[in-house]
């Protein structure tokens, strides 16, 4: 056992050894808005711990009048059915409100976990020569933190989240 305390505090969390290891970002969320379409890049993981942060996303972003969010996937590194889930809770809850998603340039692995379960039948995909030219009006950006601390719970937090809801 060492002799210093593990360290705990907002970028800290304990481990099994009983030291401390680095709270890293598993992904990170960026909110541009080209024109009529609000464009949400992933990049990084989405997994259990992390995936309704997505679907949280996109709900602060549904509001009058209907929206399209495009959801840029080439940068996602890791992806399961909890990613799937996420995408098609969100598009559910945009159709519901009369608006649109889309995903735009899938990542090798989410093109595989989607071709194998299917669910690319449910999903809108835009391919990556119909990218427009323009980077797009950044409208704020989130760094989300997710963790599975002790005892099997999951801790997760935004960092200096997107605006563009009302």
């Amino acid at each position: 056992m060492s002799e210093h305390p593990p360290e705990f505090g907002p970028d800290r969390l304990p481990a099994v050894s009983g030291s401390s290891r680095v709270d890293a970002a598993t992904m990170w969320l960026t909110c541009t808005k080209p024109g009529a379409v609000t464009r949400i890049s992933v990049a990084g993981e989405i997994d259990m711990s992390n995936a309704h942060l997505l679907v949280e996303f996109v709900e602060s972003l549904a509001h009058p009048p209907p929206v399209t969010v495009e959801v840029d996937l080439s940068e996602v590194t890791f992806f399961c059915a909890h990613g799937i889930t996420a995408l098609l809770r969100a598009r559910r809850l945009l159709a519901d409100r009369g608006g649109r998603l889309t995903l735009r340039d899938p990542a090798p692995i989410v093109r595989r976990v989607l071709d194998i379960t299917d669910a690319q039948i449910e999903l809108e995909i835009v391919p990556a020569s119909s990218r427009p030219g323009a980077a797009g009006t950044s409208v704020g950006a989130t760094a989300v933190r997710a963790a599975v601390g002790g005892g099997g719970s999951v801790r997760a937090r935004r960092v200096a989240p997107c605006g563009g809801g009302t």
